[in-house]
């Protein structure tokens, strides 16, 4: 099948650059709907500090923020934590859930995150 710009889906999705961006866009796209389905505004956030540690999604739930970072990759790697775990540190929220969904099949837990390959989106949306 051919887009309209002449590429294959499957070769635009194997390319390195567009996965993550695909990626992220549909994990906010499904939290996004979520929100709006359960009469919830759709306030998504993004957080990045002054040396460029960031998280993908923060949004509110209850009185907190829950974050979640996004990545393509499908090997596990423990620096894809940092943001979230600078992102704790600075907000003063340690024990608190955080999320990394990454494109990988195992989900585990690690550095005191929830990790999800990106099956498990509805899971980490769900609350």
């Amino acid at each position: 099948m051919r887009t309209p710009s002449g590429l294959k889906a499957q070769s635009l999705y194997d390319r390195r650059s567009a996965r993550g961006a695909l990626l992220e866009t549909w994990v906010v796209s499904k939290l996004f709907k979520k929100r709006l389905n359960a009469g919830r505004p759709p306030d998504l956030y993004f957080w990045r500090d002054i040396t460029s540690n960031e998280v993908d999604v923060l949004f509110e739930m209850g009185k907190r923020l829950m974050p979640i970072e996004i990545k393509s990759g499908c090997t596990f790697l423990s620096e894809w934590a940092n943001g979230l775990i600078t992102w704790r540190k600075q907000t003063q929220a340690e024990g608190q859930p955080a999320h990394l969904i990454y494109g990988g099949a195992s989900s585990f837990a690690s550095e005191g995150l929830d990790d999800w390959g990106w099956w498990g989106v509805d899971q980490v949306i769900a609350a």
